[in-house]
C-alpha cells in the first residue's frame, strides 16, 4: 500500500514561523535563562581550574593566569546577576499574569451575579397594565 500524500503548512517552502507570539518570547526568555544559569556556573569553575592549574607553572608565569581566572570569576558574577534579573522578571511575569486571571475570575462572577438578579428582579416583577385600561 502506498503512503498516502498528506501535506502540512509546516511542509510548504514558503512556511514562516511567526516569531511575533508570546509563545515564542517565553521559549526565549527560556533559553536566555538556561544559558545565563549555565554561564554562571561554569564561568566560576573555570576560574577555579585555571587559577588551580596555573600552580603547575613556574611561579613568575602565574600572575596572568591569575588575573585569567580573575576574569572568568567576574564574568560567572555578572552571568549570576543577569540569571537573577531574568528569574525575577519570570516571577514578576507570573504574579502579574495570576492577578489578571483572578480579576477576571471576579468580574465574571460579578457579571453572572448581576445576571441572576436582573433575572430574579424580572420574575418578581408584576406585570404593569397601561393607567388607561
Amino acid at each position: 500500500m502506498a503512503p498516502s500524500k498528506i501535506s502540512f503548512a509546516v511542509q510548504d517552502e514558503n512556511f514562516r514561523v511567526d516569531t511575533r507570539r508570546s509563545r515564542s518570547r517565553s521559549k526565549m526568555r527560556a533559553q536566555f535563562r538556561h544559558v545565563m544559569a549555565v554561564a554562571a556556573g561554569m564561568l566560576p569553575l573555570m576560574a577555579l581550574f585555571v587559577y588551580l592549574m596555573s600552580f603547575r607553572r613556574l611561579p613568575i608565569e602565574r600572575p596572568p593566569y591569575h588575573r585569567l581566572s580573575l576574569i572568568f570569576l567576574a564574568a560567572g558574577m555578572v552571568a549570576l546577576m543577569f540569571y537573577a534579573w531574568a528569574r525575577a522578571e519570570k516571577i514578576r511575569r507570573r504574579e502579574k499574569s495570576a492577578r489578571n486571571r483572578e480579576q477576571k475570575y471576579r468580574d465574571r462572577q460579578a457579571a453572572a451575579q448581576a445576571e441572576l438578579a436582573r433575572k430574579r428582579e424580572a420574575l418578581h416583577t408584576p406585570p404593569t397594565t397601561p393607567k388607561g385600561e
